[in-house]
């Protein structure tokens, strides 16, 4: 059961440092700084691989206990005293670092979104000036 629950912790402590990627990542969108936007990412991609294998070791966990596929909830169905409290406690805990990753990460693409579709309005505005300008200057050459 210990294995368990260091997993489970790692995991808070995984997704605590994803919320902080992916506000760094909301700032930097915001301001438009593209370069730090990249960084973030690559941080992002280290962190869902080291997230992969947190999974797998969670599952390893899990069958080893005897709760193979089983969710967290029919988990804490089948503990009882201090180690139900204390797992309850870290898949609260688990399920809240989880919401707010999601919450910020849906905020930090929308942001990202709305600066490429300024950025293609930006082209395509000036490709529709390098036109008009083309078109004038070839009737006077």
């Amino acid at each position: 059961m210990n294995d368990f629950i260091a997993v489970i912790e790692d995991m808070i402590q995984l997704f605590q440092e994803l919320i902080h990627i992916e506000q760094s990542k909301l700032e930097a969108a915001a301001k438009n700084r593209i370069t730090h936007v990249e960084e973030c990412m690559n941080q992002e991609q280290a962190a869902i691989l080291k997230l992969r294998g947190l999974d797998k070791k969670r599952e390893t966990c899990q069958e080893q206990l005897g709760y193979k596929n089983d969710t967290f909830q029919q988990i804490l169905l089948k503990t009882s005293g201090a180690e139900h409290n204390q797992l309850k406690q870290l898949f609260d805990s688990l399920t809240y670092e989880v919401r707010l990753f999601q919450e910020t990460n849906e905020s930090a693409r929308s942001m990202i979104e709305i600066n490429l579709h300024m950025i293609n309005k930006e082209l395509n505005n000036s490709q529709k000036v390098k036109t008009k300008d083309k078109a004038k200057w070839e009737g006077l050459l």
